[in-house]
């Protein structure tokens, strides 16, 4: 085991925090859905975590700075998090997610990767960013413009003068549409046709707002963006949520948000064994090839809004036989047993051995490798016939028999 992966094993083991040890949380803007359910699933009580705080991390490290209560820093860049450590050696800086800069715009104005510099080089069209040096998804902004002068001279003089800074600059930067998100009254007010910010936060975005779509910059413009904290002091608390955050759930928590988990490997690496078992008994570990080596069933069903899929993958109780997690020799034994099946992002579906068990119900419970012809990352449990998909559970990284 690697000292990085004993470290967080061994905080995680920590006690949970006293009432004594509440926690105090401050993040970006752009990490508040991500960290509201990484916090709701950290293991603490509500009594336990202070409310959180999100802003612009400029503005959001000038009030820590200045006395507000903060354990743990999330910030949308480095720069923040290494100037709250600059003489504390003691507080550390941790780089634990990536995320990148999009184009939302008006579908009217055809925006598209090829004509980005063009089309918002155009007088007529309206560009709003963030504030820079206040949030850092201005800054990113204003390196986007820097990329585009190596492009065409004079573009990055062109966009800064008309840049419409709308956001992002807390009491400078009131919210547009009262009771909105602040990109989302950029749109609802009419204020801008083209807006730069993080890819993470488009798909609410164009949820929200009728008639818009996010565009890729091009790679001669493209900006990345990287995300730290800072852990202001040693209390169990603070370091139990950084090993939280870096380990497989959390970043499995931030993937789910739209960000880039820095802590689950390169998308080119190959995806986790399979880890099945059954309590008493030694695990098997499962690989991609193993798993595509059985039996394959086809079903048609609809798991999501966007309606039915095709999947395909063996049964549930075939990867069960297959690891030697029961036998079919015994069948008494399933009327008695429990099958927990565990996602990367922590998420539990439990199910009676009797439903699986081609003795018993027998329902058609598929572990599908694919989606509509596609490869999935991850295997996807699929449970036919039900009236939400609570239990279909995704990216299946453990699957136990109690």
């Amino acid at each position: 085991m690697r000292c990085a992966a004993k470290l967080l094993f061994c905080l995680l083991l920590l006690p949970l925090p006293s009432r004594a040890d509440t926690l105090a949380v401050v993040a970006a803007g752009s990490l508040e859905s991500a960290f509201s359910d990484l916090l709701r699933r950290f293991p603490a009580g509500p009594d336990q975590l202070a409310p959180t705080v999100f802003g612009p991390s400029g503005l959001m490290r000038e009030r820590i700075a200045g006395g507000l209560a903060a354990d743990l820093f999330a910030s949308a860049d480095m720069a923040q998090p290494r100037a709250l450590a600059l003489g504390h050696p003691e507080r550390l800086v941790i780089n634990f997610t990536r995320n990148s800069l999009c184009a939302v715009a008006r579908g009217a104005i055809g925006l598209t990767p090829a004509n980005m510099l063009e089309r918002l080089l155009d007088p007529s069209v309206r560009l709003a960013t963030s504030t820079p040096g206040a949030d850092p998804g201005g800054d990113y902004a204003w390196a986007m413009f820097a990329r585009a002068e190596a492009v065409k001279p004079g573009a990055k003089a062109a966009l800064e003068a008309k840049a419409l800074m709308l956001v992002g600059g807390g009491d400078k930067t009131p919210p547009l549409v009262p009771g909105k998100g602040a990109m989302e009254g950029v749109f609802l007010a009419d204020k801008a046709d083209v807006m730069l910010g993080y890819c993470s936060g488009a798909p609410p975005l164009l949820a929200a707002v009728p008639g818009l779509v996010s565009v890729a910059l091009p790679p001669e413009l493209a900006v990345g963006a990287v995300y730290g904290m800072v852990l202001l002091n040693g209390k169990t608390a603070t370091l139990r949520l950084a090993a939280f955050v870096m380990s497989e759930t959390g970043q499995a928590v931030l993937r789910a948000h739209g960000f880039d988990a820095v802590g689950l490997g390169s998308a080119e690496t190959a995806p986790p064994p399979l880890v099945v078992g059954r309590d008493g008994a030694a695990a098997r570990l499962l690989d991609a090839a193993r798993l595509g080596g059985l039996a394959a069933m086809t079903q048609t069903v609809a798991l999501e809004h966007g309606g039915e899929a095709t999947w395909r993958g063996p049964s549930l109780w075939d990867v069960l036989a297959d690891a030697g997690a029961v036998d079919a020799k015994k069948p008494a034994e399933a009327v008695r047993l429990v099958v927990r099946v565990t996602g990367a992002d922590g998420y539990v579906a439990a199910f009676a051995l009797g439903e699986v068990s081609p003795e018993f119900a027998g329902k058609p419970l598929e572990l599908a490798l694919e989606r509509d012809g596609k490869a999935l990352a991850l295997p996807r449990l699929v449970v036919p016939g039900e009236k939400r998909a609570g239990r279909s559970v995704r990216d299946v990284v453990r699957i136990e028999v109690q």
